[in-house]
């Protein structure tokens, strides 16, 4: 695996651009597609970060580990929002006053939406069946916004709200 700086050093120099350049960008495109409407398919996701050829990549190769860092990643989140939903929270970068900066994990989970744009709708545009469950993820993508613990408490409470809201239908889909 690659540490964090020498992961978002390798981001920073893949091209084409990849949707994110930062660990916390990062946790909030995966959290997307790991509570979202459908199962997507690591083969879709990954080259967007790693390159078309990097599932395929030599074994050590720094392509491989970029690989490594993703699925490390995923399967932390996955995991905590299954296990601990209560204790799980998303990963924000610290600001200078001890806020947290939301604005990359925010803008990163909503762009991660538009792999199931119809299905997401609900939930981003509110329903009456989930409400605005989006909305302490959807207030926090000004650049400028900053969170206390009790603000990343309610963006983790509304991703687990959401990830129940679509579990029926991915405990279905996997059924058939």
């Amino acid at each position: 695996m690659l540490d964090d700086a020498a992961f978002e050093a390798f981001l920073h120099k893949r091209r084409p651009t990849p949707p994110v350049f930062s660990m916390d960008g990062l946790d909030g495109y995966l959290t997307a597609l790991i509570i979202g409407p459908s199962f997507i398919d690591p083969r879709q996701w990954i080259p967007l970060f790693a390159g078309e050829r990097a599932l395929m990549a030599l074994e050590g190769t720094t392509e491989a580990l970029a690989v490594q860092t993703l699925v490390a990643n995923y399967n932390r989140i996955s995991t905590g929002l299954a296990e601990t939903p209560e204790t799980w929270r998303p990963r924000f970068a610290r600001r200078n006053d001890g806020s947290f900066d939301p604005f990359h994990w925010s803008t990163a989970f909503l762009l991660a939406t538009d792999f199931a744009p119809r299905l997401w709708r609900p939930v981003l545009h509110g329903h009456a069946a989930t409400g605005d469950i989006i909305a302490p993820i959807r207030d926090t993508t000004g650049v400028n916004s900053r969170l206390d613990d009790a603000g990343v408490a309610a963006v983790a409470k509304a991703a687990v709200a959401i990830r129940s809201y679509f579990m029926p239908r991915r405990v279905k889909a996997a059924r058939t």
